[in-house]
């Protein structure tokens, strides 16, 4: 059975979109059958990986066979695009507003997957909703900006009524602090702030700030898959320490 991974966080620019789209090349990399689902209208992830798909997400939710993009061994695609944004409208008031994801992932298309990573709107939609009530586990992205914890307690919160109405399942696996810059006091001074609200459950693991990321973006490829240089070679190492520790919150062997 496959496990879902969804990466959320309402407050925008916090990375979600880089960790979701590096785990999954990380966690193929490793032997593991990886999707990564698109659930965000702006289809940034999407965009990210892959120059143009003959399906996505939208057509899935809406009945039509499904087609996965293949990005590369053993890592697969279903994209998002601006339809999403429609169709999250169009499901308000619908009986199964909240879990058409849910059915849809039930279906025997999926079944081959080890993991599927969700990516999900910056904010507490329906379609993210709908993500909450199909994952196992919850990764929450965060920056070391000011105000970054403003609004996470609405996430946690919802997360709550999630595991009492929709998935009783539903775990948060931890915190990933990704744009990690340890040279600014104010930096180190809220990755304090961050590991006091959040505990254990903050990763050990930081992604650092690192062009190559945005890189990497361009080239729509991993960082794990550009030339090791003396600058690439850190953030490369960052993703794979991140990976290894996702993979033993799991309880899984790397």
């Amino acid at each position: 059975m496959s496990r879902v991974i969804l990466f959320s966080n309402q407050k925008g620019g916090v990375g979600k979109t880089t960790l979701t789209r590096e785990m999954g090349f990380y966690l193929a990399s490793t032997g593991r059958r990886v999707l990564l689902i698109d659930c965000d209208g702006q289809g940034n992830l999407s965009k990210g990986i892959a120059a143009e798909t003959k399906m996505s997400l939208y057509e899935a939710l809406e009945g039509e066979p499904i087609e996965f993009f293949e990005v590369c061994e053993n890592l697969f695609l279903l994209s998002g695009d601006n339809r999403l944004s429609a169709l999250e409208k169009r499901l308000t008031g619908e009986l199964d507003a909240f879990t058409r994801l849910k059915s849809l992932l039930k279906k025997n298309e999926f079944s081959s997957f080890d993991y599927i990573l969700l990516d999900t709107p910056p904010s507490l939609g329906t379609l993210t909703i709908n993500a909450l009530a199909v994952s196992d586990e919850l990764i929450i992205p965060m920056s070391p900006a000011l105000y970054t914890l403003q609004g996470t307690n609405d996430l946690v919160d919802t997360v709550g009524k999630v595991k009492q109405s929709l998935n009783p399942n539903l775990n948060i696996l931890g915190v990933i602090i990704n744009g990690y810059d340890s040279v600014p006091v104010i930096t180190r001074e809220i990755r304090s702030e961050i590991e006091e609200a959040f505990g254990e459950r903050v990763f050990s693991s930081v992604l650092p700030k690192s062009i190559k990321i945005e890189e990497a973006i361009a080239a729509k490829q991993s960082v794990l898959i550009l030339k090791a240089t003396k600058h690439s070679r850190k953030v490369q190492e960052a993703v794979r320490t991140i990976g290894e520790e996702v993979l033993f919150r799991l309880g899984t062997e790397v």
